[in-house]
């Protein structure tokens, strides 16, 4: 059985405890989607000027942050943000926070009874799933092979039995990389609504795309193709521009469900120093250092297709950093990959959930980030080609 107390990172380190990598071979870390495509020109070290570090950050982000948040919204997705009928925004210390403070703000409002519910995809993100537990909600689980279909998701919200309290969608997903059509999300947004739960899209990957642009949740609010639900969409420049370190992202969405986060987050929450939000500003301004990180990304899944497309299974995502790879048991690779290639990998099933059955949809598979330059790539997976050319599986 999973373990939601200790995150797929330390489950990872237990497991790897005590092999030892070959010796004359350089580590090469591919477990974690911390993105080495491309170094945004913009980025400069925070103002070393005291006056950003000795004052209270401004709540709700200097106006600087906030136009480079509706300039983006409106390049990205056409959308006006702000005023009068216009999408609503508020600063995140990264996007961690900001879903653990927007599952426990949907849950709240379903105390009384049993126990809320937390729709979610599975695999996932895990923070999705310690969210819903530290808030006292019951996850429920759905798997969408394809994207087209969402039965599955309307099936996990029935057996909620009325008590779903958000349904949580992440698109483009993680860790498969596949991209929900605009249908589909519209779809959704009227199944959240039936169901009276806030919808929660993770956009976190929506610049991470390989060939066309994924499509976003809140042109269709704006265009009037989805049901006026709560609903708040999380982005972040983890992933988009490489800069986890920022902690910087935005919630967007309707008016209500936004303040609901904001008063939180401004009493309770964390508001980043001027300095670092003029970083992140400059960062949303900028798009050439995303293309840049885009075509080195398009690098290395061909670099991918190259090495491995003849392994049992290989599947390009349509989206993201990661290669979930079938194997026949994924620890087991995991343990191979390191002992006998020096290249971490994720087990599939520490990023997934048992089924009310015991079978847990990432067991048969390892999570592969192409995250480093292709030089770099190229060595780590022509390491694992020869490490798992036999053991690969349908």
């Amino acid at each position: 059985m999973s373990d939601p107390a200790r995150s797929a990172f330390a489950r990872l380190r237990e497991l790897l405890d005590g092999v030892p990598a070959p010796a004359g071979a350089g580590p090469v870390q591919l477990h974690l989607g911390e993105s080495r495509l491309a170094r945004p020109a913009t980025v400069t070290p925070p103002s070393p000027d005291t006056e950003g570090w000795t004052r209270y950050p401004q709540p709700g982000g200097p106006a600087a942050l906030r136009a480079a948040y509706a300039d983006w919204l409106e390049r990205r997705f056409g959308v006006r943000a702000a005023g009068p009928g216009g999408v609503a925004f508020e600063p995140t210390p990264g996007t961690k926070q900001a879903v653990a403070v927007a599952i426990a703000l949907a849950v709240a409002r379903r105390r009384g009874g049993d126990a809320p519910v937390v729709v979610m995809p599975n695999p996932y993100y895990p923070t999705y799933r310690a969210a819903a537990e530290a808030a006292g909600a019951r996850p429920a689980y759905y798997t969408l092979d394809d994207p087209g279909d969402v039965t599955p998701v309307e099936a996990a919200v029935r057996a909620a039995g009325g008590r779903a309290a958000a349904v949580v969608v992440c698109n483009p997903g993680n860790p498969r990389g596949e991209v929900l059509p605009a249908r589909s999300l519209a779809r959704l947004s009227r199944l959240a609504a039936a169901a009276g739960a806030w919808l929660l899209v993770d956009e976190c990957y929506t610049d991470v795309w390989l060939g066309a642009a994924p499509p976003g949740y809140l042109p269709l609010v704006a265009g009037g193709a989805a049901e006026p639900v709560p609903h708040l969409v999380l982005h972040s420049l983890s992933k988009r521009s490489g800069a986890p370190g920022l902690r910087s992202g935005f919630v967007a969405g309707d008016a209500a469900s936004v303040a609901a986060y904001a008063a939180y987050n401004r009493s309770c929450g964390v508001s980043a120093a001027d300095p670092v939000a003029a970083v992140a500003a400059a960062l949303w301004a900028d798009d050439a250092h995303v293309d840049a990180a885009r075509r080195a990304l398009a690098a290395n899944w061909a670099l991918a297709d190259e090495l491995l497309r003849d392994l049992p299974g290989y599947r390009r995502a349509e989206a993201g950093f990661f290669l979930w790879l079938p194997v026949a048991d994924g620890e087991e690779a995991a343990r191979r990959a390191w002992r006998e290639a020096a290249v971490s990998v994720m087990p599939g099933r520490y990023l997934a959930a048992e089924d009310p059955d015991g079978a847990n949809p990432g067991t048969g598979f390892v999570r592969i980030a192409l995250v480093h330059d292709v030089t770099v790539m190229r060595e780590a997976l022509t390491r694992l080609r020869a490490v798992w050319a036999l053991t690969a599986t349908a």
